[in-house]
């Protein structure tokens, strides 16, 4: 959970971190138990936080459809006073959460992450959203007129923005779940918002070095055959080139307008060498198109899926929905499986496996579990935890568990450390034993019992003997399934490095 976390962290600023890490040195104003915490963390809470936003969010669509469709169609803009009863109540709603939020996590003090971590972003909208209420009881009749409600209300993007940020984080966790498409498009789209950047930089530059060569190229034809005072047509040769290709702002334009599809490039390409044979121009246009479809847009599209998928591995709710997913459905195939082996008796024995796994849909069923079906009988006695002959369900599903896959070079380690600590410990009885037997075996008058006791000794000694060269060579195999584990982890690294 600890490494999950922080990965799924982004990099805050550090005065935003100081800010939200801000407590006053006092005591919390309500207790742990108290109703007010339970109300202001249970999920009914967030459910209705929830359709609060939503409802302000289709208030401010439709006021914003009403309010333009009137001006579209010629109509004297209504005050929709409706609206305003709406977004002042929404707006008191929303002042109300952000106080008792605040109150609940006295003496900490966070205006910037709060419990969904975009509480700066609710915040935001808060200001927006008082700010139209003020402007719409000022300037009733001022919708589009006045400037105060119109810089305002282009604001009020903030508020839809609002509702698909925050409500993948509301309501509980079946909720989430069944939203759960919506949290992980989003967040991709999030983590693509730097590369945006860095994308259009590069474009930018692009278009700047084939822009100047392409304005440079029709400077000089239009320069070299024509006066430089004279007018042209409008649809002459020479005003179709310079309307298309005259100046770095226009040929800039164009090549953009190419590069994304608002315009046909047969088009441009046709001004561009209408006028005069440009050979040099024409080069420099196919040599953009070429190199602006093959390879800067299909590496564009790499950068941008590689990194919503880093942001997705790194995504901690993402990765702990995933895991949990994961794992049920693993468990309801060992489940289905085991119903199979049991025919609903709810127990199964060693002879009910292995005539099960004598069918090839089942051994792949088997297999598909991630267990070995080739010792069948060393399978059962390790998910037989109780001795009794028998499997329940729960002994076979935590048993999948914790035998699926091969083993990793993790759990050779720890048989690798255990092996020596018990060859340790044989030795030191070895060595115990054998000053035992060297006291027994000591001339002097002894009676028949220690005589007899010396020689159980002797064959103790041998036994443990044995066992230890036995344990020895585990070991060694140990050491080596190990090496050729850290060998192969060699590899893989070696080969994700190259791809």
């Amino acid at each position: 959970k600890c490494v999950l976390d922080v990965l799924s962290e982004p990099p805050r600023n550090q005065l935003v971190e100081q800010l939200s890490k801000f407590r006053f040195n006092a005591s919390p104003l309500f207790a742990e138990d108290s109703k007010v915490r339970k109300i202001a963390t249970s999920k009914l809470y967030s459910i209705m936080r929830g359709i609060a936003v939503m409802i302000d969010t289709a208030s401010v669509i439709a006021e914003t459809t009403a309010s333009t469709d009137a001006v579209a169609h010629r109509q004297v803009v209504p005050r929709f006073e409706m609206f305003w009863y709406i977004a002042l109540f929404m707006c008191s709603f929303f002042i109300l959460d952000m106080v008792l939020a605040l109150a609940v996590e006295f003496p900490r003090f966070d205006l910037f992450v709060g419990r969904t971590g975009q509480r700066s972003f609710n915040l935001f909208a808060i200001v927006q959203q008082t700010l139209v209420i003020i402007g719409m009881f000022n300037f009733p009749d001022g919708r589009f007129t006045s400037t105060f409600r119109s810089v305002v209300h282009r604001f009020s993007f903030l508020r839809v923005l609002r509702a698909l940020v925050t409500l993948p984080r509301m309501g509980g966790k079946r909720l989430q779940q069944s939203i759960g498409e919506l949290y992980i498009m989003i967040r991709a789209l999030a983590g693509t918002l730097q590369p945006l950047v860095w994308c259009s930089c590069m474009c930018a530059f692009i278009l700047s070095i084939f822009g100047t060569f392409l304005a440079e190229s029709v400077a000089r034809q239009i320069s070299r055959l024509n006066p430089p005072t004279e007018v042209f047509p409008e649809e002459s040769p020479q005003a179709m080139l310079l309307s298309d290709w005259g100046g770095t702002r226009r040929c800039m334009y164009s090549l953009l307008m190419t590069m994304l599809g608002g315009a046909d490039w047969g088009d441009l390409f046709n001004t561009l060498t209408g006028y005069e044979s440009a050979t040099d121009s024409a080069i420099c246009f196919f040599v953009f198109i070429c190199f602006t479809f093959i390879a800067l847009l299909n590496t564009v599209t790499a950068v941008f899926i590689q990194c919503a998928f880093m942001r997705l591995e790194k995504d901690r709710v993402f990765a702990v929905q995933r895991e949990v997913q994961e794992k049920q459905e693993y468990l309801l195939a060992a489940k289905a499986a085991f119903e199979n082996m049991s025919d609903g008796e709810g127990k199964i024995t060693q002879q009910d496996m292995v005539l099960y796994l004598q069918d090839p849909e089942a051994r792949a069923a088997f297999q598909r579990l991630r267990l070995d079906t080739d010792q069948v009988g060393k399978l059962f006695l390790l998910m037989d935890t109780d001795t009794s002959d028998g499997i329940t369900l729960q002994e076979f599903m935590t048993g999948c568990l914790r035998l699926r896959g091969a083993a990793s070079c993790v759990h050779l380690e720890f048989l690798h450390q255990d092996l020596k600590f018990a060859i340790q410990a044989l030795a030191d009885m070895v060595m115990l034993m054998e000053d035992q037997n060297e006291i027994l075996t000591t001339p002097r008058s002894e009676s028949p019992s220690s005589v007899k006791q010396a020689q159980q000794l002797g064959i103790l000694q041998r036994g443990l003997r044995l066992l230890s060269d036995q344990l020895k060579e585990l070991d060694i195999n140990v050491q080596e399934g190990l090496s050729r584990c850290q060998a192969d982890i060699a590899v893989h690294e070696g080969l994700s490095r190259c791809q």
